[in-house]
């Protein structure tokens, strides 16, 4: 399973295989996986709210090979918390809104993973290094549930970003992101009058928290 395969099976079928070894680099095929995240970024994009940042190739790369072996840690469970450390490394480029977007084709699969891996050992070291992932990427942390929340700003100052998380944040129903204040008043925003009917729970908290 090279890593194009990877990228092609999970964005068309929401499954994924794994080799059960660390992936040699020759058989990660750059340019393949490269031209399969690239047709997933014009796919996306066709679909959003707002236009969305341009493709960051380099992020993109980095988020499908940390998700291809973050799901090889889950699988292989012998391996100890050096191994975590050195196949997770973080993203070294500069985490600009592009980036966010592109990383997010391949991240937003880490919510998923990371609930798989609480429930097979809650304080895994591998649980641990996904939740400080997430911690630093917003857009796909949604749902991810962390102790510690994430800083939405970075997304929310571009304008695309920044519906996208508002339509991600509606279909999770998390509160607790919610109660960031720039979330807030982006929630406003989006739902305007019709919050008691959209979202409840939100409409709720904040009438409970003015009073």
């Amino acid at each position: 399973m090279t890593l194009a395969e990877f990228i092609e099976e999970i964005w068309t079928a929401g499954t994924c295989t794994v080799s059960p070894a660390p992936m040699p680099a020759e058989q990660e095929n750059e340019l393949a996986a490269l031209a399969w995240l690239e047709r997933a970024y014009a796919e996306d994009a066709q679909h959003q709210p707002a236009p969305v940042p341009a493709f960051e190739a380099d992020a993109a790369l980095w988020a499908a090979r940390y998700l291809y072996r973050a799901v090889q840690l889950t699988v292989l469970r012998e391996l100890d918390d050096t191994a975590v450390r050195v196949w997770l490394q973080e993203y070294p480029g500069p985490v600009t809104p592009a980036a966010h977007y592109s990383a997010d084709l391949l991240l937003r699969h880490l919510p998923d993973l990371l609930r798989l891996c609480q429930g097979l050992a809650p304080a895994d070291a591998l649980v641990q290094h996904l939740q400080a992932t997430l911690h630093h990427w917003p857009l796909s942390a949604v749902g991810a549930k962390l102790a510690e929340l994430p800083d939405p700003v970075p997304v929310l100052d571009h304008p695309g970003l920044r519906l996208l998380y508002a339509d991600r944040l509606l279909a999770a129903r998390d509160l607790a992101l919610a109660r960031h204040p720039a979330v807030r008043e982006l929630l406003h925003e989006v739902l305007g009058q019709f919050a008691p009917d959209l979202w409840p729970e939100f409409h709720a908290a904040g009438t409970a928290a003015s009073t």
